[in-house]
């Protein structure tokens, strides 16, 4: 898809990229990767090292317009990566990565191919018979993933901006910044009602005492899946973009095209249970929590519209304040 935030590359920046990171390695052929929404990735191929191939992920331009808590979000990204390593999630290896600037004005890195399609790609007769399987594998990668502790709560940056103390103080200010780039773009969102319901649920997000790593972005199209025997096995999960420290039930509102209620998906439970070792209990905090999450999505996806084109923008921003006014309404009741 076109974005605004896509940071095309000519083949000789790829060579030159490429020559950087693999001393010695030859350049062969590249090609362009459209599925993403935010940074541009090209496929590649070279000889020693890269003669699998391998995946270039390259972010934005420097004076590219982003949002608050895109700032640094590739080497969010990279360290996800690398943190679920020891893990048995199934993610690209990163194969190396450079922030310097010095070979192009933005920041890349290199990661191995993974085998398969994505999900929201593979036959749909074939998703539709072994669903069963693939959410249970799921509920077990997205348990793995919450067994990663952090240090504080928020985004995973250096900024001391993007960290808090309390679960309620990082989710306020997450909320805040966006709500401030939507002002700023002009969107006519309803953002002091919206501080007021976070405000309002403070004793329910307060009940989050221990900082785990969020997804926040586990959909269909961030998910490969491979044929296995006959039927089909996740073989890898990508895109940690948006990644934070915080609430895992909020991976629970993020899953578009695969689930909508956490509490009518029993063998996703069952996978999460067998690594958690724990049952997923939703009561009324944590559905109250989920509806945070879920606005909180609404309004990033409305305010990030400024990277689209005016059609595509326009039919989104129907839908999410559509949405917006949904969630809103559900907390009215808090």
């Amino acid at each position: 898809m076109k974005s605004r935030t896509k940071h095309i590359l000519e083949t000789d920046e790829i060579r030159r990229m490429t020559e950087k990171c693999f001393p010695g390695s030859t350049l062969i052929r590249s090609r362009e990767l459209t599925e993403g929404l935010f940074n541009a990735a090209y496929e590649v191929f070279g000889d020693g090292p890269l003669a699998a191939g391998a995946v270039l992920k390259t972010g934005p331009a420097p004076g590219t317009k982003i949002l608050t808590y895109e700032k640094e979000i590739m080497k969010a990204e990279v360290e996800v990566y690398r943190l679920l390593e020891q893990t048995d999630v199934p993610v690209p290896k990163v194969l190396a990565s450079d922030f310097s600037r010095e070979t192009t004005d933005g920041d890349y890195f290199f990661m191995s191919r993974l085998e398969g399609e994505l999900w929201k790609n593979a036959d749909k007769k074939k998703r539709a018979a072994f669903r069963p399987q693939l959410m249970k594998e799921l509920g077990a990668c997205n348990a793995a993933i919450h067994s990663i502790r952090g240090s504080w709560f928020g985004y995973l940056k250096e900024d001391a901006h993007y960290r808090y103390d309390t679960w309620y103080e990082a989710f306020y200010g997450m909320m805040d910044d966006i709500l401030e780039d939507g002002r700023r773009d002009g969107h006519e969102l309803p953002g002091e009602e919206i501080r007021a319901v976070v405000r309002r649920c403070r004793k329910a997000l307060e009940k989050v005492k221990e900082p785990r790593l969020v997804d926040y972005d586990i959909w269909a199209g961030n998910i490969f899946v491979k044929p296995s025997g006959d039927g089909l096995t996740i073989s890898g999960i990508i895109d940690f973009e948006r990644s934070f420290y915080g609430d895992p039930y909020a991976d629970f509102t993020s899953a578009m095209e695969l689930f909508q209620d956490v509490e009518k998906e029993p063998e996703f439970e069952e996978g999460y249970r067998t690594v958690s070792g724990g049952a997923i209990l939703v009561g009324e905090e944590e559905r109250i929590r989920m509806d945070l999450y879920r606005l909180y999505m609404a309004v990033i996806m409305c305010v990030e519209t400024y990277r689209y084109d005016k059609l595509h923008a326009g039919l989104i921003k129907i839908y999410c304040k559509m949405k917006i006014k949904e969630q809103l309404k559900k907390l009215a009741r808090v």
